[in-house]
């Protein structure tokens, strides 16, 4: 028996149940239409990594995905289900002069579905470059934010906008007399900022969600 032939097979399935063209399901993990072709006809098999990402995202049971064995989805799946209960995220653009998000003429530069269960209705988002803030947010990683929440508090992950750096995402640590811009890479140096002098567009929204690689 073909191995990649039946986790092609039954990934085309699991696409098929959610009405999602090869398109629209590359674009969900990450992938592009030739990829999601390539697994499902069998010539490829998708890494072990991304099988969890697509177990995750949609619910999938991981002994049918691999193995064929059981029901597909996990009992919870209802929840999952459905266009009213995908949710189209808005991604910003991550570096540059200026605040795009105040500007009515902005445009994100890209456009992600995900699960609403998943982004609980948060529906901004950047996407990480760089490993800044490795291991808990990896590169390539699409992170969502609540730009109503900029209230820091310490240990929080949050959005920042800075002066000639643009859209970063770090974590903040409160101190009496400043507040400290810390990455989660130790190979990163953390820097102070004095109250005095902390603008008052630094923090554009603390993160509510990740959806990353793993």
């Amino acid at each position: 028996m073909d191995h990649n032939n039946e986790i092609g097979k039954r990934l085309k399935l699991v696409r098929e149940a959610l009405d999602l063209t090869q398109e629209e399901f590359g674009k969900e993990i990450g992938k592009s239409l030739n990829t999601v072709n390539s697994w499902e006809a069998g010539k490829t098999r998708p890494p072990d990594h991304f099988m969890k990402v697509i177990e995750k995202i949609y619910n999938i049971s991981p002994k049918w995905l691999r193995r064929g064995q059981g029901d597909m989805f996990l009992p919870d799946i209802a929840g999952l289900m459905g266009g009213s209960d995908m949710l189209e995220i808005n991604i910003w653009e991550l570096a540059g002069a200026g605040n795009p998000l105040v500007s009515v003429d902005a445009e994100p530069i890209e456009r992600v579905t995900l699960p609403s269960k998943m982004v609980h209705n948060y529906t901004n988002g950047f996407k990480v470059e760089g490993d800044s803030m490795y291991p808990t947010i990896v590169n390539g990683a699409y992170v969502g934010f609540d730009p109503n929440d900029k209230k820091v508090v310490s240990n929080g992950i949050y959005c920042l906008h800075l002066p000639y750096e643009g859209y970063v995402v770090k974590r903040l640590e409160i101190k009496p007399n400043e507040i400290i811009i810390k990455s989660d890479n130790q190979m990163v140096d953390d820097y102070p900022v004095p109250l005095d002098d902390m603008s008052q567009n630094l923090v554009v929204g603390r993160v509510r969600w990740i959806f990353q690689n793993v």
